[in-house]
């Protein structure tokens, strides 16, 4: 039996298990000061969601109603912007995805007694295969909570990510399950065939916050433009609405909102971030380069 990955304060042995398992398990990223002050905000946003008229049950991808998750974290307290844009979390996105994705979605999954096991999905499988040899979303969870496989810890098929495509309604595969410390993040690359556990405790929750990222020309899971509150938008900085796409498709900065438009992108990204999400951007000599009465003809 293949044994499950391990947790590792190794970035080297980390990303060996990324490449190798499709998991990572990266300890000791948060005190346990810092475990009991996140979760305890955490538990404070779910009335403040709910009253906001996003529930934190009985979701379609969800087997049961002992599945508690809670969306829109930026709206609900700033400590959950400086978890999705950490220092080491990103390491990882990098690694994966390289530098230009975005932050797709942030939210919460705690497991309650009597949950069971999600659907087995990857986080890409909304891509039609083959899939490319890498990953177009991975994800990072943050522990509030030990993860173990009584509580409702994340099980995965290792290796799966090297498979080209997701699961299906025939496969049969041995899932492990990840034990890990509360205070670690568990890194998933988008094409690994995973699930939520069922929690057969008596009365243990199994608290974790997902944040989930993608290259930035796929379209987010969350429209942040639709679903942050506009205060909330006042409070971020801009570098950190471009890390939700907040100001452009994926042509970037290249074409300018007009003059009318609710959302205009800061005069210094635009300076700053000069590439092209779909490629290298041309530069048209004089020669190629249409006419002034031509391009305007267009």
């Amino acid at each position: 039996m293949t044994r499950t990955v391990q947790p590792t304060a190794d970035p080297v042995q980390a990303r060996r298990d990324l490449e190798t398992q499709g998991v990572a398990i990266v300890r000791d990223i948060l005190s346990p000061t810092q475990i009991t002050d996140i979760r305890r905000r955490l538990l404070a946003a779910i009335p403040r969601s709910e009253a906001d008229g996003v529930p934190s049950r009985g979701y379609p991808f969800d087997p049961d109603r002992h599945n508690r998750r809670v969306f829109h974290l930026f709206n609900l307290d700033p400590v959950f912007v400086d978890l999705i844009r950490h220092a080491t979390a990103l390491d990882y996105v990098r690694y994966l995805l390289g530098e230009q994705f975005l932050i797709s979605n942030f939210s919460a999954n705690i497991t309650e007694p009597g949950n069971q096991r999600m659907a087995m999905h990857a986080d890409q499988g909304y891509v039609p295969p083959p899939w490319p040899v890498q990953p177009l979303a991975c994800n990072v969870a943050w522990l509030l909570d030990d993860l173990n496989d009584e509580n409702g810890g994340t099980r995965y098929v290792p290796g799966s990510h090297l498979r080209g495509h997701g699961p299906t309604a025939g496969d049969v595969d041995e899932t492990l399950g990840v034990e890990a410390p509360a205070g670690s993040i568990l890194v998933l690359d988008g094409r690994v065939w995973h699930q939520t556990g069922a929690n057969r405790t008596v009365n243990g929750q199994r608290a974790a916050l997902f944040g989930y990222y993608a290259l930035r020309w796929l379209r987010p899971q969350i429209n942040w433009n639709a679903a942050l509150w506009p205060d909330t938008v006042a409070s971020l900085d801009a570098e950190f609405l471009h890390l939700l796409g907040f100001y452009s498709g994926n042509t970037e900065f290249q074409i300018p909102n007009g003059h009318r438009a609710p959302v205009h992108q800061p005069a210094t990204l635009a300076q700053k971030h000069t590439g092209f999400v779909l490629g290298p951007a041309a530069q048209p000599d004089a020669a190629s380069a249409p006419a002034a009465d031509e391009e305007h003809a267009r």
